[in-house]
């Protein structure tokens, strides 16, 4: 039976999202679970500590919301690039309810 870790880490699109983040900071590993990403982002993107959740939340709502158009409206996925942008959009629209100095992170 699959879990939430194996649709937001583990599932073949999953792997392919983190990979691109992956690449975007520079690392050579991806995260397989909630715990491996903690150690890993802060490796990645050490002094962040104020954007890791913020970006998490992001990444997993967008996952999460790409698996559910594939599964209920068959919208299937054409690129994992998909979930990464409206990741980034995700954030955008959601800087605007943090306070002036969270924005600046």
């Amino acid at each position: 039976m699959k879990n939430i870790t194996h649709l937001l880490f583990q599932c073949p699109v999953a792997r392919c999202v983190w990979g691109i983040v992956a690449q975007c900071l520079g690392a050579h590993d991806i995260p397989s679970n909630l715990a491996q990403y903690w150690r890993w982002i802060k490796r990645c993107l050490p002094g962040g500590e104020g954007v890791y959740a913020f970006g998490l939340a992001a990444i997993c709502w967008a996952i999460w919301k790409a698996r559910n158009k594939a599964c209920f409206e068959r919208k299937l996925i054409k690129h994992p690039a998909e979930i990464i942008t409206h990741a980034c959009a995700l954030m955008k629209s959601w800087t605007g309810l943090y306070k002036t100095d969270f924005q600046r992170r």
